[in-house]
């Protein structure tokens, strides 16, 4: 099937793609759309019509899988999955500083380390 045109006419009305039969023909794993908000939805439509002008959904199929495997993927996710399987065959190198580094405390992540000034009251209002 030629799927240019009709993801690139649904790409502009995401909306539209629930009442069209376009679910039932795609791969099982693009149920994948249902999911995603409007925004989502027209990039990624935007994204597929772009990517099966050249290709089929056997490669998109495995880059959605793969995003997917952190969660909820969002467009570039996947795109930057897809490139990742194409381009499978280039080798990149670590960077190695020529300099030391010095050592950084660990990041913690969230509010936690806020909840303690606001229990103690170092907090005024």
């Amino acid at each position: 099937m030629i799927w240019q045109p009709y993801l690139d006419l649904l790409s502009k009305r995401p909306v539209a793609i629930k009442y069209s039969s376009i679910y039932n023909q795609f791969p099982s794993i693009w149920n994948y759309l249902k999911n995603c908000t409007e925004e989502e939805r027209k990039s990624v439509l935007r994204l597929l019509g772009e990517f099966l002008k050249n290709d089929d959904f056997s490669l998109l199929d495995k880059a959605l899988t793969m995003a997917s495997s952190y969660g909820h993927p969002g467009p570039d996710q996947i795109k930057h999955c897809f490139y990742t399987l194409i381009n499978q065959s280039t080798t990149y190198k670590a960077i190695i500083p020529d300099i030391t580094l010095p050592n950084m405390p660990t990041a913690t992540r969230g509010f936690s380390h806020y909840d303690s000034l606001l229990q103690s009251g170092g907090v005024s209002r």
